[in-house]
């Protein structure tokens, strides 16, 4: 699992956030081990990204090769660089009622 916790940098609105983090899964999707992705906002401005990735070794593929994508890049200038925190966790539970 990846978790990326963000803020949006001040002059993009909630909505232009929203729309560019949306328009990145069509990217996402396309990477090897890729399984689900989950984005979340609250009212004080924190972004948080839940990706599902078949191992750890495909997630961190994925996040190094993201990185040499233009499209990538540029959807990526909505997020202010000082706030973005990266975590691979191995899940070692998932509960579904």
């Amino acid at each position: 699992m990846e978790v990326v916790l963000f803020e949006v940098n001040p002059e993009y609105s909630t909505k232009q956030a929203k729309e560019a983090l949306t328009s990145l899964n069509d990217i996402i999707k396309l990477y090897d081990g890729f399984i689900d992705r989950t984005t979340a906002s609250n009212k004080d401005g924190k972004f948080i990204d839940l990706l599902y990735w078949k191992d750890g070794n495909a997630a961190k593929k994925a996040s190094e090769d993201i990185m040499k994508n233009p499209k990538a890049i540029a959807i990526f200038e909505i997020i202010k660089p000082e706030t973005m925190q990266m975590y691979h966790l191995d899940v070692f539970n998932q509960f579904e009622e």
